[in-house]
């Protein structure tokens, strides 16, 4: 399923198969991208007419909209075969991000694959807009496929932007960096119940290139 086809490729992962996680928004921009396929990870494979109920709609939307030929359902994808995939793709896109931990989006950014995503809960603080990918209003396709058009067309950004969506994911989302900062809130609550932890330098991530 890593393999490409030559065609620009947008990635979407569902996190539920009882849930489309806003993958009708996804589609209805797919249509304003011509040329680009969209590979859907999770759930259920397969659009054919026997398909899994819980494609029916989507494919409906597709073929409503003139896109069923370049969407593929690649169905449940092993952690050994993620990264595989998520490194294939262009763009991950997501039209409405159900994951409260942004885990897809950092494993994306990590693999060095932007994410173009509406600006809701932990992706709306993983993703710089602008810089390590694209953040839009939420249940606004159009202006996620611009967005995602405009991208498409200025290869030396997607690789800005990819150089700074890894360098983000390993700077700031490090379990280092994560297992310090946890400590420093028990810190606060309990002050006097653990030992104080040595602050270390860290790493300069993607914050601080914003800020200057």
């Amino acid at each position: 399923m890593a393999k490409r086809n030559g065609q620009p490729r947008l990635l979407a992962v569902r996190q539920s198969a009882a849930d489309d996680d806003g993958l009708d928004i996804v589609i209805r921009a797919l249509a304003e991208v011509p040329g680009a396929e969209l590979v859907i990870a999770g759930g259920p494979s397969g659009s054919d007419p026997d398909a899994d109920p819980a494609n029916e709609d989507l494919t409906r939307l597709a073929g409503d909209l003139g896109v069923a030929g370049r969407i593929t359902f690649a169905g449940d994808v092993s952690r050994t075969h993620l990264p595989a995939l998520l490194r294939s793709a262009d763009l991950l896109v997501s039209g409405t991000w159900e994951d409260p931990f942004g885990t897809v989006a950092l494993q994306a950014m990590a693999c060095g694959t932007p994410v173009a995503a509406s600006a809701e809960g932990m992706v709306g603080d993983a993703i710089i807009d602008g810089t390590t990918g694209i953040l839009v209003p939420p249940r606004q396709p159009s202006v996620l496929a611009r967005r995602i058009r405009h991208l498409l067309t200025s290869p030396l950004q997607m690789d800005a932007f990819s150089v700074a969506a890894v360098d983000r994911a390993r700077s700031r989302y490090s379990w280092d960096r994560i297992g310090r900062e946890t400590v420093r809130a028990y810190e606060r609550c309990l002050p006097h119940q653990f030992p104080a932890v040595k602050d270390e330098p860290e790493p300069e991530d993607a914050d601080s290139s914003e800020e200057g």
